[in-house]
């Protein structure tokens, strides 16, 4: 019997670029080189997106890794856990929202408080952000590790930049400030607060850019006419007319 393999012409050996090649064109057949920093965010997708459709409790890496496209294994090596997983969407997606003040680029403390709870309005109301509200609504009351988690997050982002605008004006001395915490709290639900509401229950159409800004205006005229002491002796006035 002739020797059927000698028949067969042996396949020549690659070039010895063609692995460098390969990852410059991303050849046909394998995957797409991904950075760090895109899989982290495609994980993060897909752990907002089985939250949300499955809850915590079914929330398997198994499920997490055929919506994201990655391996259970590259997801372990960036999450160690579920819960760390999840600490840190939750952590990344609602609370460290980034903003700079921009010193000197605004004519008045107003401009200044309006742009950052633009900014903090912006980030939230975004649909991938009240999606993950809305789950963590849904989870929190039957869920012992998203109570967990929401319990160990330091809240370093919305809030802060708010109260760190408060603390700068409570040192110049420009209005009557006695606690920052709890008036940063008041002036984010009479502001944000009240718009996640309205996104969370349907209760409107989404606003609009334009109108999202007049509305943080107002209602930050409002709040700094009461600090400034002039909402209080409106009320002393009124008060003195009726007498």
């Amino acid at each position: 019997m002739p020797d059927i393999g000698a028949t067969i012409p042996a396949m020549p050996p690659p070039p010895a670029d063609d692995d460098a090649a390969c990852q410059e064109k991303r050849c046909p057949g394998r995957p797409p080189v991904l950075e760090e920093g895109e899989r982290r965010d495609l994980i993060m997708r897909a752990a907002c997106k089985v939250l949300h459709d499955h809850g915590y409790h079914s929330a398997s890496m198994d499920k997490l890794a055929h919506v994201s496209g990655m391996s259970k294994k590259t997801i372990y090596q960036m999450f160690p856990s579920k819960h760390d997983l999840f600490r840190n969407l939750i952590r990344e997606r609602l609370f460290d929202g980034k903003y700079t003040p921009l010193i000197g680029c605004f004519a008045t403390p107003e401009d200044e408080l309006v742009a950052i709870l633009l900014s903090i309005a912006t980030n939230v109301l975004q649909p991938d952000r009240m999606c993950l509200i809305r789950a963590i609504v849904g989870e929190i009351r039957d869920s012992r590790e998203i109570r967990k988690i929401m319990d160990s997050i330091e809240i370093s982002g919305h809030s802060n930049q708010v109260e760190a605008w408060l603390s700068r004006q409570q040192a110049a001395g420009g209005y009557a400030i006695d606690d920052v915490v709890e008036l940063g709290r008041g002036l984010f639900g009479m502001t944000i607060g009240k718009m996640i509401l309205a996104e969370l229950f349907h209760c409107r159409e989404p606003a609009t850019p334009a109108a999202i800004e007049a509305n943080i205006r107002r209602w930050v005229r409002f709040f700094l006419r009461g600090l400034s002491g002039e909402g209080a002796c409106a009320g002393h006035r009124a008060v003195a007319l009726s007498a």
